[in-house]
């Protein structure tokens, strides 16, 4: 089965913005290195913690320095913007790099304060409308103007959603459709992908791609030992609680940060909720988890999201996600 990465531009304490983003270069080309399938980044606006919040710019850099991989995003935050701008971005993106470029869309309009310095026009409500328009000017359906330039070649489009609507616009209007289970969103990840992985693929219409593309997107600290994997995973449980918006810590906070922190009863229970929307552990657990989850929900690839602390982890990380065999 065909495995991704999707990488956040991680700040690590001590670091800055410039030495995240040598990162995210240098977990691309490894990933080239060791066969994956697709390599994508995501899309955050004032989080001081991640550094990518311009994906399309980053997808550009990315893809002039690898050789093989699919550069994607994961995703670009479609209600912030015109569909036709997005249209030209994507368009252009095909065009310099032709068969290597997917373009994930999401729904997210992020806090008051994102939504109200992006001028964003579109509520959540809108984003099917939102879509149609988009794939009008990708199909060259304008009636008045072209999104130029036209890649030789189509790109892989993908609604990513939690479930809810966005299943269903991606059943409907016949794109890839990602599952993301993120930690902080109260779901059994397993019955939500055996639900969603039915509903998209009973609903299907092969409108814009020929068949359905189901990929599950999980959070992942993978490490050589049990024990490893335990610490890593502590730095992700206090992120996840989410305090000030994401914006608690200035960067992505170490192990030590982690170990010092104080937390009380409510938040503790809170991330024992979280845990069971991660995967920790070695290769074989994981392994075993990610298994179940594509078995349950028909799964056609999966894209992993190693949300560690220090670029050394989320190197070895991505080595050791290589080595898991997925049926």
């Amino acid at each position: 089965m065909k495995v991704g990465v999707l990488d956040y531009g991680v700040i690590d304490e001590g670091q800055t913005a410039t030495a995240a983003l040598e990162t995210t270069l240098a977990l691309a080309k490894r990933a080239d290195e060791l066969g994956f399938h697709r390599f994508w980044v995501a899309e955050h606006h004032n989080l001081s913690a991640f550094a990518i919040s311009a994906p399309e710019v980053i997808m550009a850099h990315l893809a002039s320095q690898t050789r093989q991989i699919r550069i994607g995003s994961g995703g670009i935050m479609g209600l912030h913007y015109s569909p036709y701008k997005v249209a030209e971005i994507v368009r252009t993106l095909g065009t310099l790099y032709p068969g290597r470029i997917d373009i994930g869309l999401g729904n997210s309009l992020g806090t008051s304060l994102v939504h109200q310095h992006l001028k964003s026009p579109y509520t959540s409500r809108d984003y099917g409308l939102w879509l149609e328009s988009l794939l009008a000017y990708l199909q060259d359906k304008g009636e008045e103007i072209t999104a130029t330039p036209q890649p030789p070649l189509p790109l892989d489009l993908f609604v990513l959603g939690t479930g809810g609507r966005s299943v269903h616009e991606a059943a409907r209007l016949g794109l890839g459709f990602v599952y993301g289970s993120f930690p902080f969103i109260a779901q059994n990840p397993l019955e939500t992908a055996a639900l969603l992985g039915k509903t998209y693929k009973n609903q299907f219409l092969p409108f814009v791609q020929p068949k359905e593309q189901l990929l599950l997107a999980l959070f992942v600290v993978l490490a050589d030992t049990m024990e490893l994997a335990e610490e890593l995973a502590k730095p992700l449980d206090i992120w996840m609680l989410g305090k000030e918006d994401f914006n608690e810590f200035s960067a992505y906070p170490s192990i030590e940060t982690a170990q010092e922190y104080v937390l009380t009863r409510a938040e503790q229970e809170q991330i024992v909720a979280n845990r069971r929307r991660i995967l920790v552990g070695d290769v074989t657990a994981v392994e075993q988890s990610v298994n179940e989850l594509v078995r349950v929900s028909g799964a056609d690839e999966v894209i992993f999201i190693p949300l560690l602390p220090d670029r050394v982890h989320r190197m070895r990380a991505l080595e050791l996600l290589a080595s898991i065999q997925i049926q």
